[in-house]
């Protein structure tokens, strides 16, 4: 039977959202632009496209899987867990979970690979697309990916270059169209995507892919955004277990031997670990999607933002006038302009006349940085790290 496999990828610790984030509390355990915390969004958001007896299976590190069982609870039976004993980047994870899925269910399963520290709204919208991308999946075979309409000229994305709509019919073929250009996503497309709004409003346009754009300069990203013709790739996928194996034989062939391998051995955790020792370090872009050739993309209308550093709450919380964010209980800010404040802390934080610095205070750290300097984070930690004089708990 074909069934739509959740594949969650949970791995890492966050550094850009220290001193929050940290070994002992990595950020998908937190609450983060959300009453929940990142995990348990995205959970809640992938079980409206799992079947009767399908478990969502959520990757991530050894070295976090206790803390990740713990915030979970009494729904941690619900889930079925891989624990990385070392990270190796994206493709050797959705090699392992396809080899399982594979095994399990069929080359005919549907995996939908997502990430743990996404921000979503609404879950409807992200349901249809998805609904959209495994039809796509099904009828033309191949690999599918999410895009977002840009709503800036954003640098530290990559893009995704549209060619010619697909043409979604009743029976789930698929047929090629002339080339389209999306205007405007998120209620207001044009000719060629309306063509493939659904009958609630959503356009979830699927078009082929003509290229992956890295990272671009801001002048390319500009281009981008304005030429209608590119999508934000967010790193979110569905394709059946049978084509991304198919693509990992083609072009990551030691990879695919190696979780084969692993299938042999029923998958032991002897068999993960042996799995993770010799496998590449490697993200499944670089590795397999700019170079598949039966690529496409599901535009999805909903918002989305990559919640990789604290920059990004200052999009998914409402900012006052003069643009400061401010989050978190007991905090009294006045006259901050362009400035993030966070208090995840009991103590009481004031920011009087504060310009385009972040706050950021948690129980037993305050922060207090200049945001253009955000970015090099992890640069500063490293220093704070290797000065030797501060608790290890810290990190």
């Amino acid at each position: 039977m074909k069934k739509t496999i959740p594949v969650i990828l949970a791995g890492g610790i966050g550094e850009r959202f220290w001193p929050m984030s940290r070994s002992s509390s990595p950020k998908q355990l937190h609450a983060i632009g959300s009453d929940r915390s990142m995990l348990e969004e995205t959970l809640a958001r992938v079980r409206a496209c799992c079947e009767d007896g399908v478990k969502p299976m959520l990757i991530t590190g050894a070295g976090i899987a206790g803390q990740v069982v713990k915030a979970l609870g009494n729904t941690a039976d619900s889930v079925e867990i891989i624990a990385e004993p070392q990270g190796k980047n994206t493709a050797p994870a959705i090699a392992i979970a396809a080899a399982v899925i594979n095994e399990r269910y069929g080359g005919g399963a549907v995996m939908a690979v997502v990430s743990a520290d996404h921000a979503i709204r609404p879950v409807s919208g992200f349901t249809l697309a998805v609904e959209r991308a495994v039809g796509v999946a099904r009828a033309r075979g191949g690999l599918v990916v999410f895009g977002i309409k840009p709503s800036r000229p954003e640098t530290g994305y990559g893009y995704i270059e549209l060619g010619e709509q697909l043409q979604i019919k009743n029976d789930g073929a698929v047929s090629g169209n002339r080339g389209g250009v999306i205007d405007n996503i998120d209620g207001n497309t044009n000719d060629s995507v309306n063509s493939n709004v659904n009958n609630n409003g959503s356009a979830c346009a699927a078009f082929k892919v003509k290229r992956f754009v890295e990272k671009p300069d801001a002048e390319n990203a500009v281009k981008f955004m304005e030429s209608g013709n590119f999508l934000w790739n967010s790193g979110m996928f569905v394709w059946t277990a049978a084509a991304i194996l198919d693509e990992f034989h083609k072009y990551m062939p030691d990879l695919y031997n190696q979780a084969m391998d692993a299938a042999k051995k029923k998958f032991s955790p002897e068999a993960i670990d042996e799995f993770y020792s010799v496998c590449c370090k490697e993200s499944i872009d670089f590795g397999i999607m700019e170079k598949a050739e039966n690529v496409s993309a599901v535009c999805g209308d909903f918002f989305w933002d990559d919640l990789g550093s604290w920059e990004s709450l200052s999009r998914v919380y409402e900012s006052n006038e003069l643009g400061t964010t401010v989050t978190g209980q007991l905090v009294y800010e006045r006259d901050c302009a362009g400035s993030l404040i966070v208090n995840k802390s009991p103590r009481t934080v004031a920011a009087v006349g504060l310009k385009n610095v972040a706050v950021i205070a948690v129980d037993d750290a305050l922060m207090v940085i200049d945001r253009s300097r955000l970015p090099d984070l992890k640069k500063y930690l490293a220093e704070i790290k290797g000065s030797g004089r501060f608790p290890a708990e810290l990190f």
